[in-house]
């Protein structure tokens, strides 16, 4: 690196006043425009996305446009490039796969220096002599070199960077749990980023928003909302050491004041500009062809669909890739039930035996079902002491934690206000799709059927425990 730095224009190099280290620095020779631009301010930005697609999409759409100058890219509007195979992305994914998840991201920048490099700039030896060993034309018979080239150099070089300190923080929060928590991946976003700003501006946990404070009581016995949704993946950029989860470790004041206070000294790369490789390349038009074709190839090879997966489970996809319903009882527009225990309970009324009602005449049944405050009623079934109804009743939408049970009443119609009441069941609902069920009555007996489907994450007798779902078929990992 010494000697990369010795040099210059006409052997002379170039020396800088960093005045916020008052040290003296020299610059590499491709280096051009170095600046002291200080932007660091202590506030946080934070952004939420229903599905791990939005959130790929959103890294590939923060790029600048010169990665693709000169590239043959045409075409991938529908996909990711830029970030679609980076950690964020490989963790957000890996998420999806296993359950519903949305994502919030906070990020802290704190910028000290910016700088370009020279439209032509002075290439290592090592690079030079890579370049040289490449076929000068890009084909079927020697995609093999270009391959272990871009390999060990990537795609791009950078052309202008801000140097400093980057936090990018990505919590993955399971949709229908916290929705069955009373909680909207919203609030716990903006909850995160209370806790965060105790750490980057030193204020008391107490001066907290009332809000979260409050919302903190649905949470477990004496967590934050960092500690009840930690399932969390930190990149720091800059500094000293390994910080770890930075923004959210309890606290962790201090280890924020030590890294912020060392970012002038041990800068890391907080954003940048990027052009592809083979604009460095300038006495060699052939070769200059075929590594632009192999990097057009390597990304089109690369990028990641931004479409939807095939098959919502439940609901259909939105434009992010969120399989939406339309919101009905008990379950919300996010397909979450809003509690445990809640279930879709469907009865059917198959039919009665040897019943008797009338002693003159044989029975003109009927029955009737109650749930809580919900009803119906079969038709009736003249002169028949057998009647056969297969008569379905949509309770709908219930909560079995609740254990509330279905009545059953047999009836004889006789002229509406004197109708004799031959019989009354009860049976409390569990999930399933039970067998045909027999209750005996005081003459006969009477048989029914019960569906209890249990909604979208929950499982268990009662629906009670909660269930890994991803959202679309064929994701579960």
């Amino acid at each position: 690196m010494k000697s990369f730095m010795v040099g210059g224009v006409g052997g002379n190099c170039t020396v800088c006043q960093n005045h916020l280290l008052n040290q003296t620095q020299k610059l590499p020779v491709s280096v051009a425009d170095w600046r002291i631009k200080v932007h660091c301010r202590r506030s946080l930005s934070s952004k939420m996305f229903e599905s791990s697609q939005s959130m790929m999409k959103d890294t590939s759409s923060s790029l600048s446009s010169s990665w693709k100058v000169g590239l043959s890219v045409q075409g991938l509007g529908g996909f990711a490039v830029g970030g679609s195979h980076s950690k964020s992305t490989q963790f957000a994914e890996s998420r999806s796969r296993k359950d519903k998840f949305s994502f919030t991201t906070h990020d802290l920048n704190c910028k000290y220096y910016t700088f370009r490099l020279h439209s032509r700039p002075q290439l290592s030896k090592e690079f030079e002599v890579s370049l040289k060993n490449l076929p000068s034309t890009y084909d079927l018979k020697n995609t093999t070199a270009f391959k272990q080239f871009l390999s060990i150099y990537g795609t791009h070089f950078i052309r202008r960077v801000h140097l400093g300190g980057r936090v990018h923080s990505i919590t993955a929060i399971r949709t229908c749990e916290a929705a069955m928590s009373k909680m909207s991946v919203h609030a716990i976003s903006n909850c995160l980023s209370v806790e965060a700003s105790v750490t980057i501006k030193g204020v008391s946990p107490k001066a907290s928003s009332a809000f979260c404070i409050n919302k903190r009581k649905s949470l477990q016995t004496g967590a934050t909302f960092s500690q009840a949704f930690s399932d969390r993946t930190t990149e720091v950029m800059g500094g000293d050491g390994d910080v770890g989860d930075i923004l959210f470790t309890p606290n962790g004041a201090a280890g924020y004041k030590k890294w912020l206070s060392s970012l002038r000294r041990v800068p890391g790369v907080v954003s940048y500009e990027i052009s592809p490789l083979h604009l460095l390349v300038t006495d060699n038009p052939n070769l200059k062809s075929g590594l632009q074709e192999a990097i057009s190839h390597y990304i089109r090879k690369s990028a990641k669909k931004l479409s939807c997966p095939a098959g919502c489970k439940v609901g259909k996809p939105n434009k992010n890739c969120a399989c939406q319903c339309q919101g009905h009882r008990m379950v919300d527009s996010n397909c979450c039930p809003g509690e445990k225990g809640v279930a879709r309970l469907n009865v059917t009324v198959v039919r009665a035996q040897g019943l008797w009602g009338d002693y003159f005449s044989k029975t003109d049944g009927y029955v009737k079902v109650f749930y809580g405050d919900r009803g119906a009623t079969t038709p009736v079934i003249w002169n028949n002491d057998f009647p056969q109804w297969n008569y379905l009743i949509r309770l709908e939408t219930v909560n079995l934690r609740r254990r509330v049970a279905v009545v059953f009443e047999v009836w004889d119609r006789d002229s509406g206000w004197n109708d004799n009441l031959l019989g009354k069941v009860t049976h409390i609902p569990t999930s399933g799709h039970s067998s045909i069920r027999s209750f005996r009555l005081k003459h006969g007996s009477l048989f029914v059927q019960l569906s209890a489907v249990c909604a979208p994450s929950l499982q268990g007798s009662l629906c009670e425990q909660y269930a890994a779902s991803p959202s679309y078929t064929g994701l579960m990992a």
